[in-house]
């Protein structure tokens, strides 16, 4: 009798997923929470209304920086695990950039030149929309929702809602016909250009957001077989 060899089949194992491994659409949800807030609150900052030295800001600075901490070390963890983690690590960075931005308008604030300027508080109200539609969309994502790509959209048309940066021309040209103090006209140029880069990072977070939306409603994630974090999500997604 013959022997047939037979080929062993080779199967490759990937590292079991820790139940441990946290929930990133709370996690998300809650840093966006926190940039709501401080947006809020830096606009009316702007507006002379609340004090650039607050402790609403001061308070809101050190929750960033916890839960970037956090989010890290969660990101730090799923990337040890081998589970998919780009639009959720792209996610976390892109709000923090933003708040990062917030914070540095409150800061460059100056009391001698403390009159409330209306393109300004016309931009915070872009960027106050924007993050409202980003967090939302977050929360649809999370309940399976197709509607997170409207609010995805949303975002992302916050950046035609500023004029193409005509505003920030505008406020400077305006600044001089007022015979405005050129440290005015000079601050509110680099105060525009701060906000004109927040309303970028938004429309990036909108961009992922719309590309998450729409790979997690088609199960997409669940046909990576060994990426036990995201099938599940994907599962659960689709399934709602």
């Amino acid at each position: 009798m013959t022997n047939i060899a037979v080929p062993q089949v080779v199967r490759r194992v990937r590292p079991p997923v820790s139940a441990d491994l946290p929930d990133f659409f709370p996690m998300i949800d809650e840093q966006a929470a926190m940039v709501v807030k401080l947006a809020r609150t830096v606009g009316e900052v702007l507006q002379c209304r609340e004090s650039a030295h607050s402790l609403r800001l001061l308070d809101l600075e050190q929750r960033r920086q916890e839960l970037r901490r956090r989010n890290q070390a969660a990101v730090q963890l799923a990337v040890e695990q081998r589970v998919g983690v780009e639009q959720i690590h792209g996610t976390m960075e892109t709000l923090d950039r933003a708040a990062a931005g917030l914070f540095q308008a409150a800061r460059g604030f100056h009391p001698s030149l403390s009159v409330p300027d209306e393109a300004a508080a016309e931009m915070m109200v872009v960027i106050q929309k924007a993050i409202e539609n980003l967090q939302q969309g977050y929360s649809r994502l999370a309940n399976g929702s197709p509607a997170a790509e409207v609010d995805a959209d949303a975002a992302i048309g916050s950046w035609r809602a500023l004029g193409n940066g005509g505003c920030t021309e505008a406020a400077g040209e305006r600044a001089g016909r007022e015979g405005s103090a050129h440290g005015r006209a000079l601050w509110l140029n680099e105060l525009h250009a701060n906000l004109h880069g927040i309303v970028r990072e938004l429309v990036r977070a909108g961009d992922i957001l719309k590309d998450w939306s729409r790979q997690l409603s088609a199960g997409l994630y669940a046909c990576e077989g060994g990426d036990q974090a995201s099938a599940r999500w994907s599962r659960r997604l689709v399934a709602n």
